[in-house]
């Protein structure tokens, strides 16, 4: 099973704000669930979200990480 990670929640940010998770549309995410180390969009993806899902006031998914690419790699490692 894989492990799954909180991608937001109800709580205040950094930038004190915050999202009503129970009202989020998640349906443009799902169809490119691209996921990016710490947020750098401006670099190359390290590998996607499946199971995205609304549990408990938190917006949870499963990583799965590009194996063919070394930045991902490490990534994955030091996560797990």
């Amino acid at each position: 099973m894989p492990k799954s990670l909180t991608l937001s929640t109800e709580n205040l940010n950094n930038y004190g704000t915050w999202l009503p998770v129970s009202g989020a549309q998640l349906e443009d995410f799902k169809r490119n669930p691209v996921m990016f180390y710490d947020h750098q969009t401006y670099k190359k993806p390290i590998g996607h979200w499946e199971n995205i899902r609304i549990e408990n006031g938190k917006i949870i998914a499963d990583p799965v990480f590009d194996e063919k690419d070394p930045e991902a790699k490490d990534v994955k490692r030091k996560w797990e």
